[in-house]
């Protein structure tokens, strides 16, 4: 199912590449389709057993935190 991510914390480029690595390298079940830093959020395609902790936690250690699924 694809949903939205709302991130805060992404201020560049760099952010943007570690947040699509870690989103699909440490979560089975998800694969980043964007990341667009201006609007803070990602689309991601994800299966519906994707725990939203895991989300909160992965995104958290990069020091951004999730602020919503849309």
């Amino acid at each position: 199912m694809k949903k939205k991510l709302l991130v805060e914390g992404m201020s560049c480029g760099h952010c943007v590449n570690h947040l699509k690595t870690a989103l699909t390298e440490d979560i089975d079940g998800v694969e980043v389709l964007d990341v667009d830093l201006e609007n803070k959020c990602a689309s991601v395609d994800m299966k519906d057993d994707v725990s939203v902790d895991k989300l909160k936690e992965v995104i958290a250690e990069l020091g951004f935190e999730l602020k919503g699924i849309e």
